[in-house]
C-alpha cells in the first residue's frame, strides 16, 4: 500500500471520523494542499556555482563532509540557521540575530567551527537572499536550481522535525541558544532507519 493511499484513508476515507491524524508526526487535522510558488523577483547571487557542477561523490553520499543548509523562518525577527550533513544526518542549529545575509553567514560559520577542520567539504544552498555572502565562507558552495528545494531534501526534511519543537508561529526572541542546542542534540541522538538505526552522533563518532 502506498503512502498516498494511507493519507487518503486518513483524510478522505473512513479514517477521517476516527481522528487518525493525531497519530501522524505533524498531527495536522487537514492535509495541506501543495501551493504554487509565486514567480517574484529572483535573487541574483554573485559567483553562484550550480548544483549540476557538484562532484558526483556528494550526490552519492560516499563520504563525510558534504552539508546542506537552509533557514527556518518564524514570527519574530530571528531565523534559525540549519545545516545537515548528507551522509551521517548530523545537524547544526544556530539562531540568527536577524534575517540579513551577514547574520546567516555568521551562524553558518559557528556551525563550521563546531567541528574539526576538514569536516566541511561542500555546502549545498538555495537561492535565497540570506546566501548572498556565500563567498565569505571558504567551503565550496553549490546552489540548487530555482524553486527546487527537493535538491537538498535532507535539510528540508529536518526542517519538518524542527517544527515539532518550534511551530511556525514561535518567537525565537525568547529562546536561548542553550535550548536550541538541546533540540539539536535530541535530533542528533534520534535513531534513523536510513542509518541502520544508528543515531547521527554515533555515525559522526565513527568517522572522527
Amino acid at each position: 500500500m502506498s503512502y498516498e493511499s494511507i493519507y487518503n484513508y486518513i483524510y478522505e476515507g473512513e479514517g477521517r471520523f476516527g481522528g487518525l491524524y493525531k497519530f501522524l508526526r505533524r498531527k495536522q487535522c487537514k492535509r495541506k494542499k501543495e501551493k504554487t510558488r509565486k514567480q517574484g523577483v529572483k535573487t541574483i547571487l554573485k559567483e553562484r556555482v550550480s548544483i549540476h557542477q557538484r562532484p558526483e561523490v556528494v550526490t552519492n553520499r560516499e563520504r563525510f563532509g558534504d552539508w546542506e543548509t537552509d533557514s527556518v523562518i518564524f514570527s519574530g525577527d530571528n531565523i534559525l540557521s540549519v545545516q545537515q550533513e548528507r551522509k551521517s544526518k548530523v545537524c547544526r542549529l544556530h539562531k540568527c540575530v536577524d534575517k540579513t545575509a551577514q547574520a546567516s553567514e555568521e551562524a553558518l560559520r559557528d556551525s563550521i567551527e563546531s567541528l574539526p577542520a576538514g569536516m566541511w567539504l561542500t555546502i549545498t544552498r538555495d537561492n535565497g537572499s540570506e546566501n548572498a555572502l556565500h563567498r565569505e565562507t571558504e567551503v565550496p558552495s553549490y546552489f540548487c536550481d530555482t524553486y527546487s528545494s527537493w535538491q537538498k531534501g535532507g535539510v528540508e526534511n529536518l526542517n519538518g522535525l524542527i517544527r515539532e519543537y518550534f511551530p511556525k508561529r514561535s518567537n525565537l526572541d525568547t529562546v536561548t541558544e542553550r535550548y536550541i542546542w538541546e533540540i539539536q542534540e535530541k535530533l542528533n541522538n534520534r535513531a534513523r532507519k536510513c542509518l541502520n538505526y544508528l543515531t547521527p552522533n554515533e555515525v559522526l563518532a565513527s568517522v572522527m
